[in-house]
């Protein structure tokens, strides 16, 4: 089944910037005796710097692949500096990062510091990922697509929560902190944000397999409200929150607004469906004003796809007016009577499993 060359097959999401670091050399930083510490520790320094490179000039599917080759030697670090006596300084870790939000270089001071700033890069370049696959996405590979946005969507999720969950309660520094991919309400943001784009990816699924609207307003309420507790939580870090890019800012707002827009729709055509056509008409009335608000991004592919998005809702709604002038003959009714739809989310995150360590002491 081909879909209406109405239907939009992308969902609105926005790039994200990845940090960069600079050079560190583990064999300097630790104290070794033995040939094979050094060698493990001069892999891990080369295979970082390796990384480094590959964030400034390569795509994410590379950062991707560059990160997961660096990480079992940065987890060998990591054991090594959580047990005692394993090991010995010849001078402070220091690991000096750039921030999505920021190209100026912070420094942190633990060994942990490095491996959150490791793991949100590797959860961003799936995000990047899912982002190039739906700018890509039209109506003859879309299923293809969806799949595969849906896969790393799902994965980001599951590395996001993973941090937020295991790594930054187990001592991510307080100086560390003034970094935002450290803090615990950027990582729980960015889970609910891959969440709500999965779903938001679910109901564009679900209209091109002629899924009921009731089904379709349950799973749109989902992203909208996921969408709004993304928004929520960083905005309850004030100090962070006022240092995201403006364009970002931006993107949270219009999201949101969208996401809900289009669960009224689907409420409204669901209304439709059981032939309550004033119910509908109130739904929509609803949604109209939501649109109005909604900043369109400055990119014009992006703008593109708000634009198609939008014009769904707009379209529907004209539909829907026409035909009650001349068919249906309802009134609209009180908006304060209008059952609230409820969420049901289809999409969870992929559980993050760190890998095995390469060595286990540093002698």
């Amino acid at each position: 089944m081909s879909l209406p060359p109405e239907l939009p097959v992308k969902i609105y999401m926005t790039r994200l910037s990845l940090p960069t670091s600079q050079r560190v050399q583990f064999e300097k930083i630790f104290r070794t005796q033995s040939p094979q510490s050094n060698s493990d520790l001069a892999n891990a320094s080369a295979l970082r710097n390796e990384l480094l490179l590959v964030i400034d000039k390569s795509s994410p599917e590379a950062v991707i692949a560059s990160i997961e080759k660096y990480l079992p030697y940065l987890y060998s670090i990591v054991l090594c500096c959580d047990t005692p006596g394993t090991f010995r300084l010849n001078e402070h870790m220091s690991f000096k990062w750039s921030s999505f939000i920021s190209k100026t270089f912070n420094s942190g001071y633990s060994i942990r510091f490095e491996l959150v700033m490791v793991l949100m890069s590797l959860g961003m370049a799936h995000y990047n990922r899912a982002y190039d696959l739906n700018e890509s996405s039209n109506e003859d590979n879309f299923d293809d697509n969806a799949k595969l946005i849906s896969n790393h969507i799902k994965i980001a999720a599951g590395i996001f929560e993973f941090i937020n969950r295991v790594e930054i309660p187990r001592g991510v520094h307080q100086t560390d902190e003034f970094q935002i991919e450290c803090s615990s309400n950027m990582s729980l943001a960015m889970t609910m944000l891959c969440i709500s784009l999965g779903n938001a990816l679910t109901v564009r699924k679900a209209l091109k397999q002629g899924t009921s609207h009731q089904v379709i307003a349950k799973i749109s309420c989902e992203a909208w409200h996921k969408s709004e507790m993304t928004k929520s939580l960083l905005k309850d870090d004030a100090h962070n929150y006022k240092r995201l890019p403006k364009t970002f800012r931006n993107y949270l707002t219009s999201n949101l607004l969208l996401q809900h827009a289009i669960t009224l729709k689907e409420m409204a055509m669901a209304s439709v469906d059981s032939k309550h056509y004033g119910v509908g008409l109130t739904y929509f009335s609803q949604a109209m004003p939501l649109l109005s608000k909604i900043k369109k991004p400055s990119d014009a592919r992006q703008q593109s796809i708000v634009t198609s998005l939008m014009s769904e809702i707009e379209r529907e709604n004209q539909t829907l007016t026409r035909e009650n002038q001349v068919l249906y003959f309802d009134v609209k009714v009180d908006p304060k009577t209008l059952e609230a739809p409820q969420p049901k989310g289809l999409i969870s995150a992929t559980m993050f499993q760190p890998p095995m360590p390469i060595f286990t002491d540093i002698i």
